[in-house]
């Protein structure tokens, strides 16, 4: 595989849940996403066969993982392990912006 070049800005966002885009880049073995979660957002619980590792860009999100729930703030960066119950929602009145690497590389994503 060559090595490609990507930016965020040139990758269409698509709806996910009301007041949630999310962008995506494939590669071999893995996915990165981006999501932006606009205030007041839900992300519904939800589970996937991949590990999950989630870095927080800017606002703050409650992540309720296998029950336990934190808030996440800039700079915060959880894992996931797969098949492992988790959702998120957004606290505060500030937009949340997230990288999220999965592994392997996610087919199908959560979603409507």
């Amino acid at each position: 595989m060559t090595q490609q070049h990507i930016n965020w800005s040139e990758i269409e966002p698509e709806n996910v849940y009301p007041g949630i885009t999310r962008q995506v880049v494939h590669g071999e073995r893995q996915t990165m996403v981006r999501y932006v979660y606009a205030p007041g957002s839900v992300f519904p619980e939800h589970r996937h066969p991949q590990e999950q590792i989630t870095t927080i860009l800017s606002g703050e999100i409650e992540f309720t993982i296998a029950g336990a729930s934190r808030v996440f703030r800039p700079g915060d960066t959880g894992v996931i392990p797969g098949d492992t119950p988790h959702g998120a929602r957004v606290v505060g009145d500030q937009t949340v912006e997230t990288i999220n690497s999965l592994s392997p590389r996610r087919e199908t994503a959560p979603g409507p």
